[in-house]
């Protein structure tokens, strides 16, 4: 069954974002696997039931996604229903007053909004044409230069326009360290680390296996670890962090072959509007953008790694043939993580960064059995770890075409 989630913290939360003793940053979200490892130990610790325990986080559907930040200023983007996803690289905004529109609440602080890229970036891959990325050099209200707008967004279903940027409060904390052979103060011992402070908000999605679990088995679980205050999550626990209240909602229903095929065909003729305009000839039927929402860990037959989604990759796991990768726009970084079970550090694995988009050209338009395969990637993800919250993929996210200066 797939739930809505929503976290609350009750204390600081860090998520170290490496491995180094020096590095004191945190993510600005919740990992799914801080979420899977959280909810596992809770389990271990008040229910201790190895059978329940296979069906809730190893069977092979089950599913602990990102939690990213849900704390908005704008009244029409308070609904929880409404999903919360990272920018993609493709987001512009001015370099000086830079913001979505519905986020100024100082008139002497404005915002010039925020566009997106991926058009003209895909008209120029195919026709090495410049005229549709000379638009995008200047903001159009005061000229200074676009620059790239990071972070998480969420778009109002009951507000036409409206799109606003997560705010994500941070803090540093300083500590003392302890001498083990003591349990006091260690002289000349001490450090820094950055959290998310507490009574942050943040969303997200799981599912878990309904065969052999009665109807509500999970739902259960979860407010026993809750009443029990069991739930605790991310690093430093031990010094009073990361304890945290966690809400399901059955999830909304998913999206249709129809609804992918129709954010298609809109991709599809704004690219053409597009090109049409400065006279040129686009050599595909359709385009397809995939946009990651969540990291994505993906390798080949030899486990290697891979920086990019490729036509192979498509063709030979999700059938979809004869597709091309006319555009990408990516990055990657190292996965690394710690095993609660073990007590061992996870293997470093690189994945390529949530954000990143890549266009696929295909020859005709997408029938039947095309938007069933690319409906699939976008229920079920890519690459491995999945079940961590990697891979996530949305398939023609109506962003592109949609915030024009939002």
């Amino acid at each position: 069954m797939r739930y809505l989630t929503h976290i609350s913290n009750d204390g600081p939360l860090s998520f170290r974002t490496g491995r180094d003793s020096a590095t004191s940053s945190t993510w600005s979200y919740i990992p799914g696997t801080a979420l899977l490892g959280g909810l596992a130990a809770a389990h271990v610790s008040l229910r201790n039931d190895p059978g329940e325990f296979s069906r809730f986080f190893l069977t092979g559907d089950a599913r602990f996604g990102n939690l990213y930040p849900a704390c908005f200023d704008h009244q029409g983007l308070q609904n929880d229903n409404e999903p919360v996803a990272p920018l993609p690289r493709t987001a512009l905004t001015c370099k000086r007053f830079g913001g979505f529109q519905s986020d100024q609440t100082d008139p002497n602080e404005p915002h010039h909004g925020v566009t997106d890229s991926l058009i003209g970036w895909t008209i120029y891959s195919l026709c090495s044409r410049t005229e549709p990325l000379d638009a995008l050099k200047c903001c159009p209200v005061c000229g200074e230069p676009l620059d790239r707008l990071d972070g998480f967004y969420r778009t109002a279903a009951s507000a036409t326009g409206v799109v606003g940027l997560a705010k994500v409060s941070k803090a540093l904390r300083t500590r003392t360290g302890i001498d083990p052979a003591t349990g006091a103060v260690k002289q000349g011992i001490l450090y820094s680390r950055e959290v998310l402070r507490s009574q942050s908000l943040f969303w997200g999605q799981l599912s878990v296996s309904v065969n052999g679990n009665t109807p509500g088995a999970f739902a259960s679980f979860v407010q026993e670890a809750n009443g029990a205050r069991a739930l605790r999550l991310g690093n430093n626990r031990t010094r009073g962090f990361g304890s945290v209240n966690l809400s399901l909602n059955p999830a909304l229903a998913g999206d249709s072959p129809d609804l992918v095929g129709k954010r298609i065909e809109a991709f599809t003729s704004g690219v053409r509007n597009a090109a049409q305009a400065i006279g040129a000839q686009l050599p595909h039927a359709a385009y397809v953008p995939l946009s990651l929402t969540s990291d994505a860990i993906l390798v080949d037959r030899l486990l290697r790694y891979q920086t990019g989604v490729t036509s192979d990759y498509l063709a030979g796991v999700w059938g979809l043939q004869n597709a091309q990768i006319v555009y990408e726009n990516r990055s990657t970084r190292h996965v690394m993580g710690w095993n609660d079970l073990w007590r061992l550090p996870k293997p470093n694995d690189i994945a390529i960064t949530m954000g990143s988009v890549f266009v696929l050209g295909l020859p005709q338009a997408p029938d039947a059995s095309a938007l069933g395969s690319l409906l699939s990637i976008q229920e079920q993800g890519i690459g491995t770890r999945r079940r961590e919250g990697f891979g996530q993929v949305r398939v023609a996210d109506p962003f592109h075409w949609e915030v024009k200066g939002a």
